[in-house]
């Protein structure tokens, strides 16, 4: 089993996807703060200290994030079933392990990948942001405690993690449901603002299925980040087991 899921979580981040949807994240963080960027430069004063925290934390809450995050999540791994099954590789493949390896190793590195692409551009992004801007920033009054700016950040890349992971899965599900790439590229994309439309126009309060809620939660939720990574563990387990039906039925017709 861990042979299966480290040999499919190397395929995952290795191909091209991984890395279009990494500098994606990247590039959407840094869009999203363009007009904070500019006046940081054209600024003849020190910036605030922790500016760059600040910039960082801000572009994730912001719609472009909102915008791509489903479409980011999916473009790693999630046609691998549909890709094997259409080539043959399936074929070659499962004689040397079994069913259940093979769909445990799929579904797994699908998540990481998804969870992975999210949490490494955003630190990434992080990384680029402290270089740029510390040099700029004034120095921390004497005396004074440093807000724990990066305990948060690090708080909202595990929710991120956790949300990546699911959208996923989502693409991995109904990609092998209907037997198409394209599924898994938009499925995530339209379930992400079917949900988003649903709160916003007609359930208000139903606060737990609003996706924006899951990477920026407010203080309605029961044990804060906590219930929010617990929802998320169970709905991607819950796509899991749809994923693994799904393809267990494709495979009994090779």
């Amino acid at each position: 089993m861990p042979k299966a899921i480290l040999s499919n979580l190397r395929q995952a981040l290795s191909n091209r996807g991984f890395l279009v949807s990494l500098i994606g994240v990247v590039l959407v963080i840094f869009l999203s703060s363009v007009q904070d960027m500019l006046t940081a430069f054209r600024s003849e004063e020190l910036l605030a200290n922790g500016f760059h925290d600040i910039l960082i934390t801000s572009a994730l809450k912001a719609d472009g994030m909102t915008l791509a995050l489903p479409i980011l999540a999916a473009l790693p791994f999630t046609t691998c079933f549909v890709d094997d099954m259409k080539s043959g590789y399936v074929k070659e493949y499962l004689p040397r392990t079994t069913r259940k390896r093979y769909l445990w190793g799929k579904s797994i590195a699908c998540a990481v990948s998804g969870g992975l692409v999210l949490a490494v551009g955003i630190l990434a992004a992080y990384i680029i942001s402290a270089l740029l801007f510390s040099p700029m920033e004034a120095a921390l009054a004497k005396g004074a405690q440093a807000p724990a700016y990066f305990g948060e950040l690090m708080g909202k890349v595990l929710l991120f993690f956790c949300s990546g992971a699911f959208w996923s899965i989502i693409g991995l599900a109904f990609a092998t449901l209907t037997n198409s790439r394209y599924m898994a590229y938009a499925s995530p994309f339209v379930i992400y603002y079917v949900l988003i439309i649903l709160y916003e126009r007609y359930f208000n309060k139903l606060y737990v299925l609003y996706p924006k809620e899951w990477t920026n939660p407010s203080d309605a939720w029961m044990w804060g980040n906590l219930g929010v990574l617990l929802l998320m563990l169970e709905l991607t387990i819950i796509f899991g087991m749809l994923f693994a039906a799904a393809a267990k039925r494709r495979l009994d017709q090779i």
